[in-house]
């Protein structure tokens, strides 16, 4: 299931993430990231970043006690996100 997920450490992570006992397994993670915008100077847009792209298998476990909260994204972010790194399916609505 896609969900954001909030580290201690400030980051905000996209992912399919999968919740356990050993942590939160996070498949083809993105950071979340707020950059200056292209064509509207004063602006920000929202980015996604690549997160541990250099693991073998693009997958990470981040232990619970390093996690501040895990939810579901909005449609918009979902969207992004499944467009560039998942199946390309967009929930309706938008």
């Amino acid at each position: 299931m896609i969900k954001i997920v909030k580290l201690v450490t400030g980051e905000e992570l996209i992912a399919d993430a999968e919740v356990d006992h050993n942590g939160v397994t996070l498949k083809q993670p993105c950071a979340i990231q707020l950059m200056p915008s292209r064509t509207d100077p004063g602006q920000t847009m929202m980015g996604l970043i690549p997160y541990a792209s250099y693991t073998e298998d693009f997958k990470v476990t981040v232990s619970l006690d390093k996690v501040v909260w895990h939810e579901k994204p909005s449609k918009e972010i979902y969207n992004q996100y499944n467009t560039a790194f998942g199946s390309g399916i967009q929930l309706a609505g938008l």
